[in-house]
């Protein structure tokens, strides 16, 4: 079987799983295909809007999934508009569980909800979250710094770049360079945020820096993703 076609099928299946879940969400209200510390907090009579909101953010992630897949059957452009709902289907999903007052890491320890979210391990949330976003974030910083150092995209898939033209391929590293360091940023400052995430209330300058690090983050990826076809590399 042509590695195109097992592309096209893994794609289509993974567009319908997310699309049928986020389906069965809409139309029962039951969060309960969530992890349990995304509605654990969350009141009762809020979990059906949760279970709506978040499934209909998991049928635009389907939807992106299937055609980032189908990008060589629908052209390029396909798998553009793909990974842009791709992105809006997370966003929908974080920011409906925030929205509900539900956790995007885990939920509170009893001695947390009883303060109020104010525990004894909020302080070791926070540190643990920043360690994690500066770890995650270098993994993706290292490489984008190397690329724009050294006009060397080999780190990419060798089909993204093959068949730009050598003239365009400094211009080309830098862009990849840049959105790699963008995308190390932004997971850098949703994870720092996220140790303060599980208090109740939630901090509103952790909504504010977990809104800013998933537009950087998103911006980051789409970037990286268009300029493949812009500069006449292939998505797949």
């Amino acid at each position: 079987m042509d590695e195109s076609l097992i592309g096209i099928i893994v794609a289509a299946g993974c567009g319908l799983l997310c699309a049928g879940l986020g389906a069965y969400m809409v139309v029962t209200g039951n969060p309960s295909l969530l992890h349990s510390y995304h509605y654990a907090t969350t009141p009762l009579a809020d979990r059906p809007a949760l279970a709506r909101e978040s499934g209909a953010g998991l049928i635009v992630t389907g939807v992106g999934c299937a055609l980032m897949g189908l990008s060589d059957f629908f052209g390029v452009w396909a798998g553009v508009a793909g990974i842009v709902l791709l992105v809006a289907g997370i966003a929908i999903n974080l920011i409906s569980i925030i929205r509900h007052n539900g956790s995007l890491f885990s939920f509170p320890s009893s001695e947390e909800k009883a303060h109020g979210g104010r525990g004894l391990h909020i302080g070791l949330n926070t540190g643990g979250g920043v360690v994690l976003g500066a770890i995650i974030g270098l993994v993706c910083i290292v490489p984008g710094v190397y690329m724009i150092a050294t006009g060397d995209v080999s780190l990419l898939h060798s089909y993204h770049y093959e068949h730009i033209a050598a003239a365009d391929l400094p211009a080309f590293s830098l862009i990849e360079g840049l959105s790699m360091i963008g995308l190390g940023i932004g997971l850098a400052i949703c994870f720092a945020a996220g140790g303060r995430m599980t208090m109740r209330p939630i901090p509103l300058w952790a909504k504010v820096l977990m809104v800013v690090g998933g537009i950087i983050w998103g911006a980051s990826l789409i970037a990286l993703i268009v300029a493949i076809p812009t500069f006449g590399g292939s998505l797949s």
